[in-house]
């Protein structure tokens, strides 16, 4: 059995029949970041951290091969098929609120059409909204404020006709700041919601 951990993204296709040969290669994400994967099979490992490096595992007994950089133009040529079904990264919204509340500051809250118009380009049904607060307060008021920050903006998207059940939402206080600022101190881009429509 072949194992792959990886951060990052990768192509890996099956050659030959019932997939005996598997070629894996580490690609740009759509960020253009490059992670790396571990390729494993019984027999040893091959570590993948360089963007168009790849290895192929013929059978599970046999260590992966030796790693060889492909350029774009391979890439392209091998994997065309893999690569047009690729999904598209997530659109990342960042919505900025008034001091101890749920009120959006004006430039947030006409990002709202925007996010509207996005979700309706992809034909959404998988959104994330995620509450934050700055460090000022109290750490459990602090979590309530990102919720209903968070609930709020959830509210308003299933106001204007996005299906509730095609939202989450996470919250963190402040937990998880934009800004690291000392305690207790007010930072405008801490007090936030993050929305990823995928």
């Amino acid at each position: 059995m072949t194992h792959m951990k990886f951060l990052g993204t990768i192509l890996s296709a099956c050659f030959l029949a019932a997939c005996s040969s598997t070629k894996v290669v580490l690609v740009r994400d759509a960020n253009g970041t490059v992670g790396q994967v571990s390729v494993t099979t019984s027999s040893g490992q091959q570590l993948l951290n360089q963007a168009g490096e790849s290895t192929k595992v013929t059978y599970a007994q046999k260590t992966p091969t030796t790693p060889v950089v492909l350029n774009k133009a391979q890439i392209d040529a091998r994997f065309s098929a893999l690569l047009a079904n690729e999904p598209k990264p997530p659109i990342r919204y960042i919505l900025y609120f008034k001091f101890d509340s749920v009120t959006l500051q004006p430039r947030s809250a006409k990002r709202l059409s925007s996010i509207l118009k996005n979700i309706a380009a992809r034909q959404s049904c998988d959104i994330s909204i995620i509450g934050h607060a700055n460090r000022s307060g109290d750490g459990n008021y602090n979590e309530q404020l990102s919720l209903r920050r968070a609930t709020n903006i959830k509210a308003k998207l299933v106001r204007s006709g996005i299906k509730a059940a095609c939202m989450d939402i996470a919250y963190y206080g402040e937990n998880d700041p934009q800004i690291a600022t000392p305690d207790g101190q007010i930072e405008p881009k801490n007090r936030r919601v993050e929305v990823q429509i995928r």
